[in-house]
C-alpha cells in the first residue's frame, strides 16, 4: 500500500473513531437518557428535522415515536457523513452502518439495500440524505411489522427484527438490531429525550408508556 493509501486510511478510522465518540453512536454503549415531558422545555416550533420523522411516519404508518426513538439511541439525532462507519474489514467501528436510521450494509446483512427497494431511492442518496435516510428507516420499520399492533410496545419486536409479523431482519444497528437494541428504544421510549443537534435543531421526544394505545396508522389515540 503506497503512504498516501495509508494516510487516508489512518484519517478515514481517525475520522469514524472520532464521530461515534462526538455523536454517542453505537448500540453496545451505556445510553445517558434525559426523562422528559411536555411541559418540561419551553414550547418551540418543530424543527425541519422532526417535521422529517412526521413525514416518514405518516407515509408508512408507523409511530413517529418509535423512529424518534431509533434516531435517538442511533446517533442523538445526527446525521453522519458514510464515512463515519463504513464497512471496513477488521476494523471495529466500520459495521457498515449508515444516517440516522442506522441503515446497514456488509458483508452479514443488507438493510440499506432492502431500504432502497422499498422506498425506490437509490442506496447513495439512503446514505448521505436525511430525510431519504429517515423514510428508509421508516419503510423497513413498516415492513418488519407486518400487521400493525395495538400499543406502543407492541413495536419492539419489530425494532428487534425477529419478533413482528412481517420479514425478518438481522444487523448490527436498526431494524434487526436484536434484543439489546429493542431494549434501548423501549428505555428512550419510556424516559423520552431532548436534544439538540450541532446545527441547532431542537429534538423532543415525549415519554410514553408502552401500553399506549395505537390507530393502524400508527397514532397515538
Amino acid at each position: 500500500m503506497s503512504s498516501t493509501g495509508s494516510t487516508e486510511g489512518s484519517r478515514s478510522s481517525m475520522d469514524r473513531r472520532r464521530f461515534l465518540k462526538l455523536s454517542g453512536a453505537g448500540v453496545t454503549g451505556a445510553f445517558l437518557l434525559a426523562a422528559v415531558g411536555a411541559g418540561d422545555v419551553l414550547a418551540e416550533p418543530a424543527s425541519e428535522l422532526e417535521r422529517e420523522f412526521e413525514e416518514a411516519a405518516a407515509k408508512y404508518a408507523v409511530p413517529v415515536e418509535v423512529l424518534l426513538a431509533m434516531g435517538y439511541v442511533n446517533t442523538r439525532w445526527e446525521m453522519p457523513p458514510p464515512e463515519a462507519s463504513a464497512y471496513e474489514r477488521g476494523d471495529l467501528h466500520g459495521w457498515g452502518s449508515y444516517g440516522i436510521m442506522a441503515l446497514v450494509q456488509n458483508p452479514s446483512s443488507d438493510t440499506l439495500g432492502e431500504a432502497s427497494l422499498l422506498t425506490g431511492i437509490p442506496e447513495a442518496r439512503l446514505k448521505t440524505d436525511r430525510k431519504a435516510n429517515i423514510m428508509g428507516g421508516a419503510a423497513l420499520l413498516a415492513e418488519s411489522q407486518g400487521k400493525k399492533p395495538s400499543s406502543l410496545g407492541g413495536w419492539l419486536g419489530a425494532v428487534n427484527g425477529r419478533g413482528g409479523n412481517g420479514k425478518m431482519y438481522r444487523a448490527v444497528a436498526g431494524i434487526g438490531g436484536g434484543e439489546l437494541y429493542a431494549e434501548q428504544i423501549s428505555e428512550t421510549l419510556l424516559k423520552g429525550a431532548v436534544e439538540r443537534t450541532k446545527g441547532g435543531e431542537r429534538v423532543s421526544l415525549k415519554a410514553r408508556s408502552l401500553q399506549t394505545r395505537m390507530t393502524s396508522q400508527g397514532r397515538v389515540l
